[in-house]
């Protein structure tokens, strides 16, 4: 594996390509930040149109004439387009069942404030405190355990769906689900070693510790 992809605090190196490790963790900030972003707009949509914290049906799109049904039949923060519709037949997301879409509203609006304090201190200096990150540290942490939950949750189907395809479409909704949750385990690991880099050069700058002493 190290001889195709190799990630430094400074730079990820792919096969002979040297990418900084701040562009990948920008790059990938942003795309977190708008499927979040998303997420949190079918909030918005669910308590306009319906008056409810998070009305999420899977059934919503076989109702073509009706966007907002159709913008509600998916789970974009946990990559679920109908993914575990399909694995154990629920006929609403999982945050449903959970609260009622209650903390996930809140979890859309901590990641979405998360992401933008890392993007936004890292685009106006290339000298921010490390601290600015640990909030997205965090985040993202919770972020991938949440997501090996899910995982390790279904995964004798998944992995019944994998070894013996019988849908198309099932296979397609699981390629979706590990597209997004392998780019956030990747995000979190480049951002881990970001934040290292980030905490070297600061104490060799400013010769203090990132922590203050009185914490």
């Amino acid at each position: 594996m190290s001889q195709f992809i190799k990630i430094t605090d400074q730079y990820t190196y792919f096969f002979s390509l040297c990418i900084c490790n701040k562009v990948l963790v920008y790059c990938l900030g942003v795309g977190q930040l708008i499927v979040a972003t998303f997420s949190l707009a079918q909030h918005f949509v669910s308590i306009v149109q319906f008056g409810k914290i998070f009305k999420c049906s899977f059934n919503g799109s076989a109702y073509d004439n009706d966007l907002g049904r159709k913008f509600l039949s998916h789970d974009m923060i946990i990559f679920d387009f109908g993914l575990f519709h399909e694995l154990i037949n629920v006929e609403e997301c999982i945050a449903n069942y959970l609260d009622g879409g209650y903390m996930r509203c809140l979890w859309c609006i901590g990641q979405i404030v998360a992401l933008s304090t890392a993007l936004i201190s890292m685009l106006i200096t290339s000298k921010a405190h490390p601290i600015c990150l640990w909030p997205l540290l965090i985040v993202q942490n919770a972020y991938c355990f949440g997501l090996i939950i899910l995982t390790i949750a279904t995964a004798d189907k998944l992995l019944t769906s994998i070894l013996h395809p019988v849908n198309g479409h099932l296979i397609l909704l699981i390629v979706v689900f590990f597209i997004g949750t392998s780019a956030n385990h990747l995000f979190d690991y480049i951002l881990w070693h970001y934040y290292w880099y980030q905490e070297s050069e600061y104490i060799k700058r400013t010769g203090l510790p990132v922590v203050p002493f009185w914490v």
